[in-house]
């Protein structure tokens, strides 16, 4: 009854997040429309991929949590997470993502394209409506890719269909909330520390004035060398760099997994099993940082962020899939020194990450402000080396979410193998002679 009672609450959350999630999508999507139609000017087009992203992160996450909820309070078994035909999986979703990032790249396009007399104001309402639909899709097909191809090296040894599930909410709604929550509270924390060490410095408040004048000059922000002055001070770059490549993916791994690491305290998952829930949880945080950060940059940008989201799924899942095996080891083998050295693994992976990241917005960005092209200065052409290292880790990735998988699946098979006492055939009685 107990048990009953614990998955009718994960049903009702379930519901919960697809409500909260679809009328946040709505109310967002109202706010980037509804000024647009009393102005007759453009709607906010990275509001409106916002708004679609929040949908389609309720719809994937709150129905089916909200089934395997029902399913698990009828007490039906769930199927063991073994897509063995993971190849054809890659092979339909492969092609489709194609599609559909070629297909933002044309909408993005469209006013260099359409040629006819149409008004701006049109244009910018047909990228929106156009490019809500299939950034939701895009973004969606990433971690979807990254699990089958897990099941696929677990051979289903790793789990059931319903710790995917639990795993993704897991990771989608429960690690992206409180790790949201946590980095709005260190950048504030951050913003007054540097704002009191800078009024404590000699002339610091003079220097903090003019400074805010100056942001608010339009002459100022269109001078390139201004703004580039800004952007490459050292108190910015380390503060980027210690925010994005540090603080970030320590608090990230930490709550990522934090759904796994509590309910591994009573279920003591074997390592293939906390592997596939930290993937999970990884696809999960990856589901909701695709759809909501991949719309920021509007409809020009947006085939770029796509592109980009390819590693950066593959790295969350694999981070959260080897911090994932660190809470198994925990609370199987009581090793906690493995935790703390898969936590350490998991924020190497994804600082690495980011500062990549960083330095090719660095890179490009003193690139562009030289005017000349990429290949043609030092700041492009390492711009280009890094997304070349990027590539190179992104493949990186992928191999090694398969491979861990195959290795795991591999132990799980020996383990059970050995598990297996065959007994010895009883010895036959001696024959009786007859007694005279």
């Amino acid at each position: 009854m107990h048990r009953r009672t614990l998955w009718l609450i994960v049903g009702i959350l379930g519901v919960c997040a697809l409500v909260v999630l679809v009328c946040f999508g709505g109310l967002m999507a109202l706010m980037s429309i509804l000024p647009a139609l009393v102005t007759e000017g453009p709607p906010n087009v990275s509001g409106v991929l916002q708004a679609a992203g929040l949908v389609a992160l309720g719809l994937g996450i709150g129905v089916p949590l909200a089934l395997q909820g029902w399913t698990g309070w009828r007490e039906h078994p769930s199927r063991p997470f073994n897509p063995p035909r993971a190849w054809w999986l890659w092979l339909a979703l492969g092609p489709a993502f194609v599609i559909l990032v070629t297909l933002g790249v044309a909408i993005g396009w469209l006013p260099q394209v359409i040629n006819l007399p149409v008004p701006p104001v049109t244009i910018t309402w047909i990228q929106a409506l156009l490019l809500a639909p299939t950034h939701a899709l895009t973004m969606s097909i990433l971690p979807l890719a990254a699990l089958g191809l897990v099941g696929w090296g677990l051979r289903g040894t790793g789990g059931t269909q319903r710790d995917v599930v639990i795993g993704i909410a897991g990771g989608g709604c429960l690690g992206m909330g409180i790790s949201m929550v946590a980095e709005i509270l260190v950048i504030v924390a951050i913003v007054i520390v540097v704002i009191v060490v800078v009024i404590l410095t000699p002339g610091g408040v003079d220097r903090l004035n003019e400074l805010s004048q100056d942001m608010r000059d339009p002459a100022w922000q269109q001078d390139v060398s201004n703004m580039m002055d800004l952007i490459l001070s050292p108190v910015v770059i380390a503060s980027l760099f210690g925010l994005l490549c540090v603080v970030i993916p320590l608090l990230e791994e930490a709550f990522k997994t934090l759904g796994g690491s509590v309910i591994g305290y009573w279920v003591r998952p074997y390592p293939g099993r906390a592997f596939l829930w930290g993937v999970a949880a990884g696809a999960g945080f990856a589901l909701a940082e695709n759809l909501l950060n991949g719309a920021v940059e509007g409809a020009e940008s947006w085939a770029p962020l796509a592109a980009a989201r390819i590693g950066a799924t593959a790295m969350h899942c694999l981070a959260s899939g080897i911090l994932g095996w660190g809470w198994g080891q925990l609370w199987t083998e009581r090793r906690p020194l493995r935790l703390l050295a898969a936590y350490a693994a998991a924020v190497i992976l994804h600082g690495l990450w980011n500062a990549a990241a960083v330095g090719i917005a660095y890179a490009g960005t003193m690139a562009l402000a030289q005017g000349e092209a990429i290949w043609a200065s030092i700041p492009g052409l390492v711009a280009i080396v890094i997304v070349a290292i990027i590539g190179l880790l992104t493949l990186s990735f992928i191999a090694a979410l398969f491979l861990i998988g195959r290795r795991l699946a591999a132990q799980r098979e020996d383990h059970l193998q050995d598990s297996i006492v065959i007994p010895e055939a009883a010895p036959y009685p001696p024959p009786r002679l007859p007694i005279p």
